[in-house]
């Protein structure tokens, strides 16, 4: 059999909503239950229950990596506030009121990611590409998460920070962070 694989330059975020969907197993672990395809908020997020009865939310943007992880920790924070109601509406959920987890797509890491990563241990990034295989589109995805810096837990599996963490109550210190790479330190130098 003979397969040509292309890239696909210019997709539709609907034709890109529609590939997430089908690689919610991917994107948040077998027997993912798909909730919501379209939340009414900033980057219409998609929203999933993991078998675990966790939510999940996914933001994507190809085009502005930042948009997608802002509009997804705005999307996560909103969630979590509205969590008891999200869990009488939604029966994949359960009765807990686990906080959510976060998965943002992007065509690029947003700068300042190794930052964000290692302060939101129930966040993942996946960087991602389009491709045309024959006549068939699909998704390769791929994890942009180092490995966790010691000390912090995996993504996905939320902590709770307390004051021994750090001396400014419940945020994590210099040393928890992973050091930014050269471009995030320019990026971060013109703010």
């Amino acid at each position: 059999m003979n397969m040509r694989i292309q890239p696909v330059k210019d997709c539709d975020p609907e034709a890109l909503r529609a590939l997430l969907i089908d690689a919610a197993a991917e994107l948040a672990g077998a027997d993912t239950a798909l909730l919501e395809p379209k939340l009414r908020w900033d980057g219409h997020p998609i929203l999933l229950a993991a078998a675990d009865e966790y939510p999940v939310l996914v933001s994507f943007d190809l085009q502005d990596s930042e948009a997608a992880l802002l509009n997804g920790l705005k999307a996560s924070d909103r969630l979590a506030a509205a969590l008891p109601w999200v869990s009488q509406v939604y029966p994949a959920l359960g009765e807990s009121q686990k906080y959510p987890r976060l998965v943002v797509v992007t065509a690029e890491p947003p700068p300042g990611y190794r930052a964000v990563l290692a302060t939101h241990p129930a966040l993942a990034l996946f960087t991602c590409r389009i491709l045309r295989v024959n006549e068939d589109t699909g998704l390769l995805l791929e994890s942009a998460a180092p490995a966790p810096p010691p000390g912090l837990v995996a993504a996905g599996e939320p902590r709770t920070l307390s004051l021994a963490d750090s001396p400014r109550s419940g945020t994590p210190s210099n040393a928890d962070l992973a050091p930014l790479s050269e471009q995030e330190t320019g990026y971060f130098q013109q703010l």
